[in-house]
């Protein structure tokens, strides 16, 4: 990538301020700009691209994706999953990507450069994303359809028009699960298949939904439910029942088995995961090297472990892991109980943030339980950003089975997923106004994950975070866990690990209890490579600092440090070594 010419004003504080205006006539810019906009309707208007998948948003693309964001213009439409719309799409992008070859780079400075980059990027892969072929094949507990839709009422506004145009969306369920069913049996026709455990998921996840009562269904909107309710027994409840049926009928009995979890078994497996590789990572390491980078932090993570567990009495981590588990104060014994923990200690998180953030401007948050229809399938806990401006972030957390979900979890996960991790990142985001949508709703895993990844570590050297041993005992399960997602992700993947695999080496390497060990794996056959974004971009974002560190000596300021790194959104790791090296440069 060429370098780019950043001029950046950085105080040392946290303080995000909307970009600098482009210069009047400049072409280069106004070219950019159209194409950019462009590019965004498009993305918007009609489908999706599942190879995309947006970090625990869904994926990227199309018009639930649009009001998950806050954009309103295609509220009353529900994607267009027919292969007719993927290939316009397609050829839209080609197109705009051919175009955008045009612009004079050259000419582009500053905020201008790095959206060319970014856009750049973002075509690019939209294009090579068509490889994977997951409308064929991908049934996802996480980020499918079912759950989309479930969710699509709380990005809808309390207003007469906003009731109608959710159940004109709501209306359309029978064609798009039709859609998808129609693409997933042509995926048979070509080997394309979901792995049998996330079908498996998917149908109890529809059963679940299939069973709620009116009163108390996520299709509808908290005010105003009757004005949409005979949409959820003519339209939803029946497309959702033959979707089920489909799935149990043609799909379950040729899903792939545990002993072919991984993408590499499907055709063309190989050069889709690369893709997904190169993609979450921002780096062209090969599979066989992440798989060892990840055993080697493991080793590492591990000693410091074996350190705390030696403190606590424990010959090893094993042992001290064992304790911790039969420790009934390491558990609430209710949902309730399980919030209000995680409630108290968000506060007191906020309170510690000013000790390396400045003046940010924190947007509300939110803690709510996963819903039950799939909190059973679900991970212990993710951040859902604000779907526009005025509403809140949400951080869920799954308060299934809390006797099963130990307290020395709890606070790196809150930290990963709220503050100072996705909530601080995602705030600082949507405070640059100007910028592109296609920058402020969408970026690169390696930083978004690695962001909150280094939050958690962060959280405990310089925030003082941690309330003692056991919870710091609990953050080095966390990052052994982002360090053996290198190794199961890569090893289901690429190297023919089988299902037992996977989960037992989760479960011998974190503190993650078997359910959740299941859950994370499934997840990771799902979303090929996402996983290996967290521990790469921690790892790059640590080692900028202790450069900074080493170079700036005295004048090492870690609210400077965290103000240049979010101070121009999500960017490529290899964008963000150019920003903190101008940092450094205007520092010195």
């Amino acid at each position: 990538m060429r370098r780019i010419a950043l001029t950046m004003s950085l105080a040392a504080g946290c303080a995000t301020h909307s970009p600098a205006p482009r210069p009047p006539g400049s072409d280069a810019a106004q070219r950019l700009r159209s194409i950019g906009d462009r590019y965004w309707d498009a993305l918007l208007a009609t489908t999706t691209l599942p190879a995309l998948n947006q970090n625990g948003i869904g994926y990227l693309g199309g018009p639930l994706y649009a009001t998950s964001i806050g954009d309103h213009r295609f509220d009353d439409k529900l994607d267009d999953l027919s292969p007719e719309a993927t290939a316009a799409l397609a050829g839209t992008l080609r197109g705009l990507r051919d175009e955008l070859e045009t612009v004079p780079a050259r000419d582009l400075q500053g905020e201008d450069a790095l959206s060319y980059e970014i856009l750049r990027e973002q075509l690019r892969d939209a294009s090579e994303a068509g490889a994977c072929r997951m409308e064929l094949w991908l049934v996802d507990p996480q980020n499918g359809p079912q759950t989309q839709l479930a969710q699509t009422a709380q990005g809808y506004r309390d207003t007469a028009a906003d009731r109608k145009a959710l159940a004109s969306r709501l209306s359309q369920a029978p064609r798009y699960f039709g859609q998808i069913a129609d693409n997933l049996r042509k995926g048979l026709a070509h080997d394309l298949v979901a792995s049998r455990a996330n079908v498996t998921r998917v149908i109890e996840q529809l059963e679940s939904l299939i069973a709620l009562p009116a009163a108390s269904s996520p299709f509808l909107p908290e005010k105003g439910r009757e004005e949409v309710e005979p949409v959820l027994g003519s339209a939803v409840v029946p497309a959702l029942t033959r979707f089920r049926d489909f799935l149990r009928a043609e799909i379950l009995p040729r899903a792939r088995p545990d002993e072919r979890l991984g993408v590499g078994a499907l055709p063309n497996g190989t050069g889709c995961y690369s893709f997904l590789v190169r993609r979450h990572t921002g780096g062209t390491r090969a599979p066989e090297a992440l798989h060892q980078l990840g055993l080697e932090q493991l080793r590492s993570i591990e000693a410091e472990a074996r350190k705390i567990a030696a403190d606590a009495g424990h010959d090893s981590i094993e042992s001290f892991r064992a304790a911790l588990k039969a420790d009934k104060s390491q558990f609430k014994a209710t949902r309730e109980d399980l919030l209000a923990f995680n409630r108290d200690l968000l506060a007191r998180t906020l309170s510690a943030l000013p000790k390396g953030f400045g003046d940010l401007k924190l947007l509300p948050l939110e803690v709510r339980p996963v819903e039950q229809y799939r909190e059973a399938s679900f991970t212990a806990g993710y951040y859902q950003p604000p779907a526009g401006e005025g509403s809140p972030g949400i951080y869920y957390v799954n308060t299934y089975q809390p006797e099963t979900r130990p307290l020395f979890n709890i606070e790196p996960l809150l930290f990963h997923e709220a503050v100072p991790g996705h909530h601080l990142q995602g705030s600082a985001m949507l405070d640059l106004r100007g910028l592109p949508e296609y920058r402020r709703e969408f970026g690169p895993t390696a930083y978004i994950e690695g962001w909150a990844l280094y939050t958690e570590r962060m959280s405990d050297e310089a925030l003082h975070l941690y309330s003692g041993p056991k919870a710091r005992f609990g953050m080095l399960g966390y990052q052994a866990w982002r360090a053996a997602r290198l190794v199961v992700d890569t090893g289901m993947h690429a190297l023919g690990w089988d299902r037992e695999k996977c989960v037992k080496f989760l479960t011998d390497h974190t503190t993650l209890p078997r359910l959740e060990a299941e859950a994370e794996i499934d997840r990771y056959a799902a979303s090929p490579g996402q996983a290996l974004g967290y521990m790469i971009g921690e790892l790059e974002i640590y080692r900028l600092r202790r450069d900074a560190e080493r170079r700036l000596g005295a004048k090492f300021d870690l609210r400077g440090f965290h103000a240049a790194v979010l101070r121009h959104g999500p960017v490529s790791m290899a964008t963000l070594a150019q920003i903190v090296e101008s940092w450094i440069a205007g520092t010195l």
